[in-house]
């Protein structure tokens, strides 16, 4: 039995998925200058600053902006779950198990998470009752923004991920062959401490992962300074696999080019390092001698989606939690070669991460609801089809 443990944000998606972002409502609302609380495509704000910055509630401003239209869906995200139902969803569960620990509230979207969560095959155990609010995001998403690629907006209430702290992982969460801390910019008890628990992983033997979030609350402490990951960057010398979005990447390294932080993240320790960037290829470094020696360092998006949402656009959803997907794809495949008894390729694990970034597309929120267990892999495996066949 391989075992896999994650950690990290866990919330509750409130989509708006038709905002424009040149409408006046929303340029009333557009961030000034770095780290202000106003609101910039791609990025998020703290509901408290965001009030702040205009002046108003936060659903009244919502309210002007959305038109007074309500939402369209609610669902599960946070890049820390997303990532590991997306593993549940696609690995077997007689060789796999998959376990996730995060916080939330004893109130009605903690209720309606868990509802959401019982129609997947994550476990509920995890999740940690705490006192306060259950984390939501309202997702403010402009399909056309980008020239019809699309790009979301967020607006955060951390609300009891303020509370999960390191001693809520427990023991048997290290005991795993593979470790996971996703989106801990959001849950700052697990990120302010992540060299620690990223150097237990580590003596335990696991493999570990992580793929990050924009980290809004150091943003707003200190605009034009790297962002931390944990109390030191000690924390990039514990890591096997780095996954990050551009935005994170360069905001994490202080680089200004996609290639330098990279190079940057190898340079500390990083086993290897992947940066996303939409529809653009995936560029990544291979420094560990754990992986496979990659044949290049760039990775393309799965064609096949771009195609067919070009095609037919009626059977696009939102861009909500391709992120989180694409790690999960990252994770799914790299614990499928482990099985196999393979020496780790992240070139076929980006592949897996494309497909399952891309199969995202088709419906609103990170969190793909199976009508009948395997139906997500049968969609995967039939997108993986799509592929060039690999050269020897």
């Amino acid at each position: 039995m391989i075992r896999i443990s994650g950690a990290g944000c866990v919330l509750v998606d409130v989509i708006y998925a038709d905002v424009d972002f040149l409408s006046s409502g929303f340029e009333n609302s557009r961030s000034r200058t770095p780290g202000d609380g106003g609101l910039e495509p791609g990025k998020l704000v703290f509901t408290e600053d965001f009030e702040r910055f205009t002046g108003r509630p936060c659903l009244e401003t919502l309210g002007t902006i959305t038109q007074g239209r309500q939402a369209h869906a609610t669902n599960i995200g946070g890049p820390g779950i997303v990532a590991l139902i997306n593993a549940a969803q696609l690995l077997e569960p007689s060789s796999f198990e998959v376990n996730f620990v995060g916080a939330i509230g004893a109130d009605e979207l903690g209720t309606e998470l868990g509802r959401q969560l019982a129609r997947t095959p994550l476990s509920p155990r995890g999740l940690k009752l705490k006192s306060g609010l259950t984390p939501f995001t309202y997702v403010l998403s402009d399909p056309r923004y980008a020239n019809g690629r699309g790009e979301r907006t967020f607006v955060n209430n951390i609300g009891t991920a303020w509370h999960l702290t390191p001693e809520d992982l427990g023991e048997d969460f290290f005991a795993s062959d593979f470790v996971v801390f996703g989106g801990t910019g959001l849950v700052p008890g697990l990120h302010d401490h992540l060299d620690t628990l990223l150097q237990r992983a580590k003596q335990a033997g696991a493999f570990t992962l992580v793929n990050t979030v924009y980290d809004f609350r150091n943003e707003k402490r200190n605009p034009a300074g790297r962002w931390p990951l944990g109390s030191s960057d000690a924390s990039y010398r514990f890591i096997d696999l780095l996954v990050a979005d551009r935005e994170e990447a360069l905001r994490l390294s202080g680089a200004s080019t996609v290639g330098a932080a990279l190079d940057w993240f190898v340079g500390q320790g990083v086993g290897a390092a992947v940066v996303t960037d939409g529809v653009h290829d995936t560029e990544f470094r291979v420094a560990s001698p754990r992986f496979v020696k990659p044949e290049g360092q760039t990775s393309p998006v799965c064609q096949h989606v771009l195609n067919d949402l070009a095609e037919n656009p009626y059977l696009k959803g939102d861009t909500t939690g391709c992120g989180d997907n694409f790690a999960g794809g990252v994770l799914t495949s790299l614990a499928l070669q482990k099985e196999r008894g393979q020496t780790s390729d992240l070139e076929e694990a980006l592949r897996w991460a494309s497909t399952c970034g891309g199969l995202a597309c088709y419906h609103m929120g990170g969190v793909f609801h199976e009508s009948f267990p395997g139906e997500k892999r049968q969609r995967v495996d039939k997108l993986l089809a799509t592929w060039p066949t690999k050269t020897p």
